[in-house]
């Protein structure tokens, strides 16, 4: 037994001390140099781990000091040998030496061989489920060790989990893979994308952000913020929510249409297609005339009725061009937003159109 916990024993035996066997706090232990863990989230267990050895389980009860507003944390190995773990929490401010962040308490932890730790505990983020994940854009806010470029829809750095399932846009090139939850643990699998070359800071963002955002990651979710910390130590990726993707409301500039003939081709020099969605309306410009219907959307699905259009003439290229932009756009069955440029499809997966917000 370290001196520390003798000094405890002796105190104990002569101040009387009252004992609460109140409910255990739920806690995560750690210390630094060297890294080490004690889980105390489950009633009645411990789990200490070190990155170079086998996680052990421990079962036993802690039971508070009063007035020394401590709590004991006792309990044997749950495999052979059956050596006790003796945890010494008392709360107050603790500074982990690693960072900014003051944890509500301070920690002494003492193995059955001998070894004594000390270091900070942390309130457990409540467990992640898929839900807090699922179905948002993180745009990412923070990147260890470089200062990200002013965000623009075009060029922030994202990523969007579903399914197990895993993609984004790593500041120059998409990625895409697998991810696994265990309890408050992301487990990345190996990621693969595109493989373009970009300007820098680009390249130098993407570089460091694939390298940091990869094997095992502690997460945590509080409202629109999500932050990723490597398990074994070290700097945390911060993200926030993104604005949920808006179709409606928004003068969308034609960059790209299907022509009919399995091509998306941009309008011709010296048009401008437009269009805007707003309560169940559609409208814009086809080049030469303006054009009007309805549409509905449900989640991610859109339906464009037949569209009406004012009735001037043009050039015979700008009228071949009016026409296929609209029957392209009566076939539109799905529509996105990535990274800020609309994206439509029609039901064989062909695309429809793209198209920015106008003035970006």
């Amino acid at each position: 037994m370290s001196r520390y916990f003798q000094a405890l024993a002796c105190v104990c035996c002569l101040a009387p001390i009252t004992v609460s066997w109140a409910a255990e706090p739920s806690l995560i232990c750690f210390g630094n140099e060297p890294s080490w863990r004690l889980d105390l989230t489950d009633a009645g267990k411990a789990r200490f781990s070190t990155p170079d050895a086998s996680p052990v389980e421990y079962r036993g009860a802690g039971s508070t000091l009063r007035p020394r507003n401590e709590t004991v944390w006792r309990g044997r190995a749950a495999g052979p040998g059956g050596g006790e773990l003796v945890a010494l929490l008392r709360e107050g401010a603790c500074s982990d030496g690693m960072s900014d962040t003051v944890h509500p308490y301070s920690v002494n932890v003492s193995l059955p061989d001998g070894r004594h730790y000390a270091g900070c505990c942390r309130v457990p983020e409540r467990p992640v489920a898929s839900a807090t994940l699922q179905d948002s854009t993180w745009r990412l806010t923070r990147l260890p060790g470089f200062t990200l470029p002013a965000v623009h829809e075009r060029n922030a750095v994202t990523v969007s989990f579903k399914g197990g399932r895993v993609h984004g846009f790593s500041g120059c090139n998409q990625f895409m893979g697998s991810y696994a939850l265990e309890g408050e643990r992301l487990v990345l699998g190996r990621l693969g994308g595109t493989m373009m070359a970009c300007p820098e800071p680009a390249m130098s963002v993407e570089s460091r952000f694939l390298k940091a955002f990869s094997g095992t990651l502690n997460v945590a979710v509080a409202a629109n913020s999500m932050t990723l910390k490597p398990a074994n130590g070290g700097e945390a990726l911060k993200f926030e929510r993104a604005p949920p993707p808006r179709l409606e409301g928004v003068q969308w500039e034609v960059t790209g249409y299907n022509n009919g003939r399995q091509a998306v081709v941009s309008p011709k020099t010296g048009t401008r297609l437009t269009l805007t969605f707003q309560d169940g309306r559609v409208s814009g410009s086809s080049g030469c005339n303006r054009f009007h219907g309805e549409f509905k959307v449900e989640g991610n699905a859109l339906k464009i009725r037949p569209l009406a259009t004012t009735r001037m003439a043009c050039e015979d290229e700008m009228m071949t061009q009016e026409r296929q932009f609209l029957q392209a756009l009566e076939s539109a069955t799905t529509w996105a937003i990535v990274r800020g440029m609309l994206d439509v499809h029609r039901a064989d997966g062909e695309r429809v159109l793209t198209a920015h917000a106008a003035g970006e």
